[in-house]
């Protein structure tokens, strides 16, 4: 089989709903995905034969997600500042929002080889990225769920990255004091859940994203704790959900912390609180 007509039928094998506006785009970046290829590749090569293998795999990657199950899942990567990761219905699927935890990252005033942790790994993009890109920088990263630790140790040494990734509730094992904490913890709240698209509610790990009764349960406790784990003038990473950034003012004076910057994401909302120990 050709690829364009390979192409129209794994169109025409994922009938456009919600969550799934256009068929033909995900038919176009499976079958890149199953060929190895870039998606330009098959605009170039549409008369191109397609081998029984790469057919098959396409056919049941088209089906999977007709059912509904990510793209991200069915394919098992996902990319993540540039970077390809492993992923599986064990890990959320990382999200831009998280870049922006890279980003700014990037610009604090951290000493050489920084000492870091991220709490709440999941599939350790964050904590492979920050170990790549911070220079000298030694990673300390922390998941409460065991299938999810074993995703984040595949990426970390996929990538060859200075990190070391143990199983364990939030930071309460780790001594520090660290020079910067991040943190992409559950924040989304209990009566939101119901309200979420299908392919995040039914599939994504639900200790993975539901934070408690407003969504910041896990944030509160993981904010007393900072003190300890930052070292005078160590910066903490959080990322939250809609309205937390008003709504944990409150514990953030508590623990002692100084707010350095809220960074909004594209739609406007404050996702990326920045603490800092005096």
């Amino acid at each position: 089989m050709i690829v364009s007509t390979l192409l129209a039928e794994l169109a025409a094998a994922m009938p456009a709903r919600e969550g799934l506006p256009d068929p033909r785009a995900e038919a176009r970046w499976l079958l890149a995905q199953a060929l190895g290829r870039a998606g330009v590749w098959l605009i170039a090569n549409a008369d191109r034969t397609v081998t029984p293998e790469v057919e098959e795999r396409a056919r049941s990657w088209a089906a999977r997600r007709a059912a509904g199950e990510p793209m991200h899942y069915v394919v098992g990567t996902c990319p993540f500042w540039g970077r390809e990761f492993h992923v599986s219905p064990a890990v959320l699927i990382p999200r831009p929002e998280t870049e922006l935890v890279v980003q700014l990252a990037l610009t604090l005033d951290l000493p050489s080889r920084p000492l870091v942790a991220d709490v709440g790994t999941g599939s350790g993009c964050l904590a492979v990225t920050l170990a790549l890109e911070l220079p000298g920088a030694r990673v300390a990263a922390t998941e409460i769920s065991l299938e999810a630790l074993i995703v984040a140790r595949f990426n970390v040494a996929r990538h060859q990255a200075n990190v070391s990734v143990v199983q364990g509730d939030l930071a309460h094992h780790l001594r520090g004091p660290f020079d910067l904490v991040a943190a992409n913890l559950p924040y989304v709240p209990d009566e939101v859940v119901a309200s979420l698209a299908p392919e995040v509610r039914d599939h994504e790990p639900r200790i993975a994203l539901v934070g408690g009764p407003d969504g910041t349960t896990l944030i509160r406790a993981f904010l007393t704790d900072l003190p300890r784990l930052l070292r005078p003038a160590g910066y903490a990473l959080l990322e939250v959900g809609a309205g937390h950034t008003h709504a944990l003012a409150d514990e953030v004076a508590a623990a002692g912390m100084s707010e350095v910057e809220r960074m909004r994401d594209v739609a406007g909302t404050e996702r990326v609180l920045v603490l800092q120990r005096p």
